[in-house]
């Protein structure tokens, strides 16, 4: 055999070429090795990466088992997903969730921190310092009630309101006009029959729930009658039988003291008794005042501003007019436009109904065809008498 394979080849034939197969020796290419050197190169960047994400996760670390690797894996996994795809997963939501609790609590505070502002600025306003300019003259003076004349009342407002409140408790149990005289303002026009449970009424309540307010208020009298100046005590609540109080209490002597008159808006005749009797003379009157243009009149060519004058009740009014011919009618309708905020340019608030006031009244039959209710003398705004 071995003779025959070292035989040399035939000889072509003339004309014919003589072809060979020449095999080649399969080798590994460039391009497998790159792969796999790529390949090699991608785990260790991992394991790198894990080894860096256990630093970062634990100051001091070691070596980690089997199951730790592989949980941190899937953290990392989960971690590296885009973020549509866990939108909806538990950690997504619970950030999102403490983020909506933070905002709501930021918010209700926000708006405690207000309403605490503006309740203790509202405050302020009525306990340290009262505008005069809606009362007598208009000024717009300015009260520290630490020294004005409710000094009285912000030197010991709870001692004072202790005292208002013990009064209404010994007034609803007085039974006669004695009980009353004890503890309330002397006058020098009532008599002392005019004290008494009848006119007193039902019990008023002070507690939480009877709607029990209080308000210092500081009257001022006209200009005629001497600009006098006191601070009271208004109380406002409800009686025993749903209706509502208002009553009124001053220092007199360093003493609280239920102001009677003002309290029941004792005059020397009604609004009623006044319209059907028509007194001649000058009548002390505490009653409500309102004002509109079609009330103004011209008696001849004396120009009268007209006013409703009210009672308690609906059916108890007349109209009455102060004459503007004379300086003296002019100061009066002054400050009763004042007292009412009527054709203020200072704001836009429509003027005020029902006012009350004190005043004096009569009917004047030389003015007229038949007569008219005149208004004497504007004494003061409010029912308390400085």
């Amino acid at each position: 055999m071995s003779a025959q394979n070292d035989k040399e080849p035939e000889e072509v034939p003339e004309g014919m070429v003589r072809r060979t197969r020449k095999v080649r020796k399969k080798r590994k290419g460039k391009k497998s090795a790159e792969e796999g050197k790529a390949q090699a190169n991608s785990l260790f960047a991992k394991a790198k990466d894990l080894l860096v994400g256990m630093e970062e996760e634990n100051e001091e670390y070691g070596p980690v088992d089997l199951a730790e690797q592989v949980r941190r894996l899937k953290q990392k996994k989960e971690d590296d997903r885009p973020l549509d795809d866990i939108w909806g997963t538990k950690r997504r939501s619970s950030s999102w969730l403490w983020i909506v609790l933070v905002g709501m609590i930021v918010s209700v505070i926000a708006i405690v921190i207000g309403v605490t502002k503006w309740l203790s600025d509202d405050s302020r306003q009525e306990l340290g310092s009262l505008d005069l300019g809606a009362s007598v003259g208009g000024q717009g003076e300015q009260f520290d009630l630490s020294e004005g004349p409710l000094g009285w009342f912000h030197e010991d407002s709870v001692g004072v309101l202790a005292e208002a409140q013990d009064i209404i408790a010994r007034a609803n149990a007085a039974s006669d006009s004695a009980g009353f005289a004890e503890f309330v303002r002397e006058s020098p026009n009532r008599g002392q029959d005019e004290l008494s449970p009848e006119l007193w009424g039902s019990d008023c309540l002070t507690n939480a729930t009877s709607y029990f307010t209080w308000l210092p208020q500081v009257v001022n009298s006209s200009q005629g009658s001497g600009n006098y100046k006191r601070g009271y005590l208004k109380i406002t609540g409800t009686r025993v039988d749903g209706n509502r109080y208002e009553m009124y209490f001053v220092e007199i002597d360093n003493k609280i003291t239920l102001d009677w008159d003002a309290t029941m808006g004792w005059s020397e005749m009604s609004v009623a008794e006044i319209a059907r009797e028509k007194p001649r003379k000058e009548i002390f009157l505490r009653c409500q005042v309102t004002k509109k243009n079609t009330f103004d009149q011209k008696f001849g060519k004396i120009k009268h501003s007209g006013y409703v004058i009210s009672g308690g009740l609906s059916d108890e009014f007349f109209l009455a007019y102060v004459p503007i011919n004379t300086e003296r009618g002019k100061v009066i309708d002054r400050d009763l436009r004042l007292l009412l905020n009527y054709g203020s340019f200072v704001t836009d608030q429509p003027p005020f109904k029902n006012m009350k006031a004190t005043l004096r009244v009569r009917y004047n039959n030389e003015v007229g065809k038949e007569g008219i209710f005149e208004i004497v003398e504007f004494l003061h705004d409010g029912w308390v008498s400085p």
